[in-house]
């Protein structure tokens, strides 16, 4: 792998990212199999044993290869969030260990992890892998946004630039489980343009490929720093920009991970349209 990411700025985490980000899969897909239970978090989302299994892999890695480095994993944060001053780090990797536990346990294709690392509070490397569809995304700041697939391991294949689309028409990608009153005002206020639903926070690489214009999202459906830090990164090495319903930036410093602002990540060209439109409306 290393001919892959060698090129690429923090090559040393990106392989570190490729080879866990397969075994969390691979726990995954066995979890699956085995099937699993379900219980529920203090905020009422879903979580099962193997969401805690994949994160207690996850921060066990990055503490051997990374002593030292903080650790914002969405599973462990939730079990103690006081536990430690991650936003205060210099280095911290940030975290779903299982990402869309809805579509996972009904058996979707839609899920996946996610994994980043911020440096000073900016993420710098970003990965999220689908293990149902073999799909990696991949980024490093200022290198660019790369879609592959798992082949033969430990080989990654057909990999591929991640470009944004050039349109200039609102064409959405939008959440599928989390239909709410609030998703469905702010597409009217933004003339009902058509719109796809999907599962996960990973429907943002939707956009980074060029296959949506925008995913957007109400403050009445939160977000976390968890959810958005490797997509963000992604998309925006990708051509595209992500901001709150407000235009301001996503702060990867701040102690409550929940983005209560909604979100919209776009290509860049419909992202002032959008904005406008909202801020007319509201």
């Amino acid at each position: 792998m290393q001919h892959v990411f060698a090129a690429l700025r923090h090559a040393q985490e990106l392989e570190f990212m490729y080879r866990v980000i397969q075994e969390a899969g691979k726990i995954l897909l066995t979890g699956r199999e085995t099937g699993t239970e379900v219980s529920y978090k203090a905020d009422n989302s879903i979580v099962t044993q193997i969401d805690h299994q994949c994160a207690a892999y996850l921060d066990g890695e990055i503490n051997l290869a990374f002593p030292g480095d903080a650790i914002l994993n969405e599973e462990t944060y939730h079990l103690n969030p006081a536990a430690a001053p991650w936003h205060e780090a210099e280095r911290c990797w940030i975290l779903d260990p299982l990402d869309s536990t809805s579509s996972y346990i009904r058996k979707g294709q839609h899920y996946g992890v996610i994994l980043a690392l911020a440096i000073r509070g900016e993420p710098v490397a970003g990965m999220t892998y689908k293990p149902e569809l073999g799909e990696i995304y991949f980024a490093a700041k200022g290198d660019g946004a790369y879609r592959a697939f798992v082949a033969n391991e430990p080989d990654l294949g057909q990999v591929m630039e991640a470009r944004v689309n050039a349109e200039i028409k609102l064409n959405l990608i939008t959440s599928h489980g989390r239909q709410s009153p609030g998703l469905t005002d702010l597409l009217r206020n933004l003339g009902n343009p058509p719109f796809h639903r999907m599962n996960g926070s990973l429907k943002i690489n939707e956009v980074s490929r060029g296959a949506y214009t925008a995913f957007v999202s109400p403050p009445q459906n939160p977000m976390c720093l968890w959810d958005m830090a490797a997509p963000q990164l992604i998309l925006e090495e990708a051509g595209g920009w992500l901001t709150d319903l407000q235009g301001k930036r996503l702060d990867y410093r701040n102690p409550d991970p929940v983005l209560k602002n909604g979100i919209v990540a776009s290509n860049r060209m419909v992202h002032s349209l959008i904005l406008d439109k909202l801020a007319r409306k509201g």
